[in-house]
């Protein structure tokens, strides 16, 4: 089977808007010779002009070397054939020699033949071809012709009037029949160049290209049926050129990226979809085009819908539109941190926002990725609390406990080498220092031996029912020997007997710790306040005083362990600094929570809370 037959039994369509042309056609030259000749030609032209914006168009596209160079020189064919319509016998558009339009059908076929041989040259080019240089040379030749027929006059006759064509036109026919062969053998030998359908298609234009030149050998009279045969054969040729051109040009290179960019959005988006990390993109509008499950799941748990698409300006986390700006000012990446919500548990993301460039700066999509730093975070806080807590563990050592013991030296040191020359009051008052400095190194070192317990896991609370009541008496029968030396009055105001869930060593210590500093902290002849009141499922416990209050910006260090602030009591008592920290840290592990109130120059109350029993 013929490379023709298989291109009719695969090119039905194509088939049949030719022979659709072909009637219409054949119904001009009923009517007027001169009028088919003219619209043959025009749409002869017309698909020569179409093959060669196809063919530039696509050249960046095009890997056919061939088709290239073909489509590129057909602007110049569907020229000069302009030329052969214009001066064709009748049309008296354009004065020069007679037959001027024989001639310059001789001319453009013979151009465009020599066209379909030299292409195979540069088919195997790795290089590509120069379409500025072609684009010239094309145009240099087809002036050459213009000005040997319509100015110099120096192209051989064609065409006489009364006899007919010239010999010179009947052999020049013939030698554009044998070089349309060698294009048609050398197509044959390199038809592993082309795909299947181009080649039946090129092998089918030259067929029908060389059936033209043949009916051209035949006529005696310009308007013979020969000649009107030849023309409808180079019509089919030409049409046939430009299918080649855009399958080849156009259509494939054209599927082939789409089907490229659908198997690599595939792909991206497949990745996408599976990755850990949260993916959004957006515009310029903050619209939000697309977001990755991650995302999508992330901003629902959390209350932040997502609205896809430029319906409405998508809610999103509160900073995000801030960092797009500023990207799109700078188009400098940008990184922060934002905090979710995922059912309950709150989980942090580290975000960088990138700018995408989608061909020019207001087609701009902005891509915001962000990976789960939840774990790095808290061990980030972790390792700070850890540090501090070092920090603080070294600073009590280095400083708090060094002062007691540097008291107990100095004044045993003075008591054994003046035991003789002191007075009995002046022993008296060394003595008591002594007893205060060790009592001091005492409760730091009781309070550094819970406070470490609780760090390893030692210590755990051990809850019991306790009674209100007791725990607040206990209190007070400790507190006051501290209150008696500042005349210090200790009251307890409470209006339940109810009980409490809680470790009673650890609650006792609570207690009397915060006793203790409002003690320490109260002026002479003042009163401390203990309290105890019945809430909804817990009881809230306060110790009140009317002392020094602690400035605004101190209070909330009071109960971290990295606090530094200390101040003296109003008898300049020292404390161990810890006390505050073991507070929260044993309300914490029963359950509870502590807060301080204050207001500097007014005194302070410590409130706390325990569940009931």
């Amino acid at each position: 089977m013929t490379p023709l037959t298989h291109f009719i039994k695969g090119n039905y369509r194509t088939v049949f808007s030719i022979s659709v042309l072909c009637i219409v056609f054949y119904l001009c030259v009923q009517q007027n010779y001169l009028l088919f000749h003219t619209v043959v030609e025009l749409f002869s032209i017309v698909i020569a002009f179409a093959v060669f914006i196809v063919a530039w168009n696509s050249r960046k596209m095009q890997d056919n070397h061939y088709l290239y160079l073909l489509g590129i020189s057909y602007i110049f064919i569907g020229a000069l054939d302009l030329m052969h319509t214009l001066t064709f016998n009748g049309m008296h558009l354009v004065k020069g020699p007679s037959y001027a339009a024989n001639q310059f059908w001789v001319a453009t076929r013979f151009l465009e033949s020599v066209t379909f041989v030299i292409g195979f040259k540069f088919i195997k080019s790795k290089t590509r071809l120069n379409a500025e240089i072609i684009f010239l040379t094309y145009f240099l030749i087809s002036l050459a012709v213009f000005l040997c027929i319509m100015v110099w006059r120096i192209f051989p006759v064609c065409y006489i009037d009364g006899i007919g064509q010239t010999q010179f036109k009947i052999y020049a026919e013939y030698a554009i029949i044998a070089v349309l062969l060698l294009a048609g053998y050398l197509l044959i030998e390199n038809r592993k160049h082309f795909s299947l359908a181009v080649y039946r298609l090129l092998f089918a234009s030259l067929i029908f290209t060389i059936i033209s030149e043949f009916c051209f050998t035949l006529y005696v009279s310009n308007y013979s049926t020969a000649n009107e045969l030849g023309h409808y054969a180079k019509l089919i040729s030409f049409f046939l050129i430009y299918k080649a051109n855009v399958e080849t040009g156009f259509l494939k290179p054209t599927t082939a990226i789409f089907k490229n960019l659908k198997e690599d959005e595939v792909k991206y988006r497949t990745l996408a979809e599976n990755m850990p990390g949260l993916i959004m993109r957006f515009d310029e509008q903050l619209n939000c085009l697309y977001t990755n499950s991650v995302s999508t799941k992330l901003m629902e748990n959390s209350g932040v819908p997502l609205l896809i698409s430029n319906r409405e300006v998508p809610l999103m986390p509160t900073n995000l539109p801030q960092l797009i700006s500023k990207v799109k000012q700078t188009q400098v990446p940008q990184e922060t941190t934002l905090a979710f919500t995922d059912n309950g548990n709150q989980q942090i993301y580290a975000i960088q926002v990138i700018e995408e460039m989608a061909g020019t700066a207001t087609d701009s999509t902005y891509l915001v990725i962000g990976q789960d730093v939840t774990k790095q975070k808290m061990a980030e806080s972790q390792m700070l609390e850890l540090n501090a807590t070092k920090d603080r563990l070294f600073s009590i050592i280095a400083h708090d406990l060094k002062n007691p013991f540097t008291s107990l030296l100095s004044f045993s040191e003075l008591i054994y080498k003046n035991a003789e020359k002191l007075s009995k009051e002046k022993v008296e008052q060394m003595g008591l220092r002594i007893n205060e400095s060790a009592k001091q190194a005492y409760a730091l070192l009781e309070n550094l031996l819970e406070w470490s317990r609780i760090q390893t896991g030692v210590l755990k609370a051990s809850p019991k029912s306790l009674s209100i009541a007791t725990l607040l008496t206990d209190v007070k029968r400790y507190a006051s020997p501290l209150a008696l030396p500042k005349d210090i009055t200790v009251e307890i105001d409470t209006t339940t007997e109810s009980t409490v869930y809680a470790d009673p060593h650890m609650i006792a210590t609570v207690l009397r710790n915060l006793v203790s500093n409002a003690i320490k902290f109260s002026y002479t002849k003042s009163t401390v306040i203990i309290k105890a009141e019945k809430q909804l499922h817990e009881v809230l416990f306060s110790v009140t005083d009317s002392g020094t209050g602690i400035e605004k910006e101190n209070q909330e260090k009071l109960l971290r362990v990295d606090n530094t602030f200390t101040t003296p009591g109003t008898a300049s008592e020292k404390g161990t600094g810890l006390g505050l920290v073991l507070c929260r840290e044993f309300v914490e592990m029963n359950g509870g929570s502590i807060w301080l109130e204050s207001e500097f120059g007014m005194g302070t109350t410590f409130s706390f809370t325990l569940p009931f029993h």
